[in-house]
């Protein structure tokens, strides 16, 4: 028996059309996704979360942030409203053409006016164990007259994965990041109200930085034994109030044999933007030498060896003004979109956005990602291909193929940061 706690939620709506069974349409991997890591292109990050409910179905949660609507107003109430449609294609995969499962609702506000709130909206769908699925969502905003979009994979070929759990903020609000600052109390919902204890293990480690894309290919051998293990009791599916009291990432698990379960990361205050002066030194690994990067470790004054390294870099204060701003854009960029188990700024997928920014076009198939620079037909275009990794703390790891071929065009772009 799961437990069910979409009662929690606040979900309205005006009108909401469902139509299940097989319908056919292009495969997502033939579509260029780039607008999934363009923040100009995306009026909204499009919070989502999937919820296993039985064995068959799943609760997908959507928020809507008012902040993000554009609100007109109504020439005779005097009011601000805001319209939207909220919609949701269930496939097989981004390789599959038959869409399963389709449904949309269509909504508006005009009590939120300039408020940063938002609603929480929640859609049952056909999910049977032990398949895996792809949702494609989308929120179209009426006024604005654009949408944005987001995939997310429902995996249900385990019943103890990070989808079988939900986290809830102090207000049962749900909290759709895996990343929890210190001090923030949370709880946890699991799908099973018979269970006693949920098994935390605490890793506390200091991982490499990505290498460059040249080097020769090396999974790293993970160490499992955790820095620190305890237990958590589960009442009716529910646990206590707690909060993340240490750096690094623990790990929730519903028994001590699977290593499946949620992951919550605790990195720093503010993250994923860069909110301290120690967070600017680290990345600029990826651009310095060896003996430029022992140097701003051993600074004293952080910002003052930061700033230096950029005016010897840049020359003028201007052009070292407009290099911080896109170097360190990338940086919170590739924290939004690549952080797994760490950073996201430390993954295979970050390195290449800091380095060389946005790719022209982004291809997704099952379990890959190919970044191209440049256009898909032509041979000088730089390709980069990205594998998923099999990580029990996260959905989000993926390593990059490298290949020697890419040297040259790796030391000619970070020289262009240095010029």
């Amino acid at each position: 028996m799961r437990n069910n706690p979409v009662k929690i939620l606040l979900n309205v709506s005006v009108l909401m059309v469902l139509a299940a069974g097989c319908q056919t349409a292009q495969k997502v991997s033939l579509h260029n996704l780039v607008f999934l890591y363009q923040a100009d292109k995306q009026f909204t990050d499009l919070n989502s979360w999937v919820y296993h409910t039985t064995d068959s179905t799943s609760t997908l949660f959507v928020e809507v942030l008012f902040s993000d609507l554009v609100y007109q107003k109504d020439p005779y109430t005097g009011l601000y409203t805001s319209s939207y449609r909220l919609s949701y294609k269930l496939t097989a995969g981004y390789d599959s053409k038959d869409i399963l499962q389709t449904s949309s609702l269509v909504s508006g506000d005009s009590l939120n006016y300039g408020k940063n709130t938002g609603i929480v909206h929640s859609f049952e769908i056909n999910a049977k164990y032990p398949d895996d699925y792809l949702l494609e969502i989308t929120l179209y905003d009426f006024n604005r007259q654009s949408g944005s979009t987001r995939y997310l994979e429902v995996v249900k070929n385990t019943m103890d994965g990070r989808q079988d759990f939900l986290v809830l903020n102090r207000n049962k609000g749900l909290i759709f990041k895996n990343y929890i600052p210190e001090g923030e109390q949370f709880k946890i919902i699991t799908d099973q109200p018979d269970l006693d204890y949920l098994y935390v293990s605490h890793y506390q480690r200091e991982f490499p930085v990505a290498r460059p894309p040249y080097t020769e290919d090396r999974q790293e051998i993970f160490d499992y034994k955790p820095d620190s293990t305890y237990i958590i009791p589960v009442f009716n599916g529910e646990s206590d109030w707690m909060m993340l009291d240490k750096p690094g990432f623990y790990h929730f698990r519903k028994d001590t044999v699977s290593r499946e379960g949620l992951t919550l990361y605790n990195f720093y205050q503010g993250f994923p933007e860069i909110t301290a002066a120690e967070q600017l030194k680290y990345p600029l690994r990826y651009i310095t030498t060896r003996k430029e990067y022992d140097s701003l470790m051993e600074n004293s004054n952080i910002k003052a060896g930061v700033d230096d390294f950029w005016l010897q870099t840049a020359r003028t204060p201007e052009r070292a003004k407009a290099l911080i701003q896109k170097y360190y854009s990338n940086v919170e960029d590739a924290n939004l979109y690549f952080t797994s188990y760490l950073e996201g700024w430390k993954t295979d997928r970050g390195i290449i956005y800091i380095i060389f920014g946005k790719p022209d076009y982004v291809y997704r198939g099952k379990g890959t990602e190919e970044w191209i620079y440049g256009e898909p037909q032509n041979r000088s275009s730089l390709r980069y291909t990205f594998v998923k990794v099999n990580n029990p703390f996260t959905d989000n790891d993926f390593m990059l193929l490298r290949s020697p071929t890419l040297k040259d065009s790796w030391f000619i772009t970070v020289q262009s940061w240095r010029r």
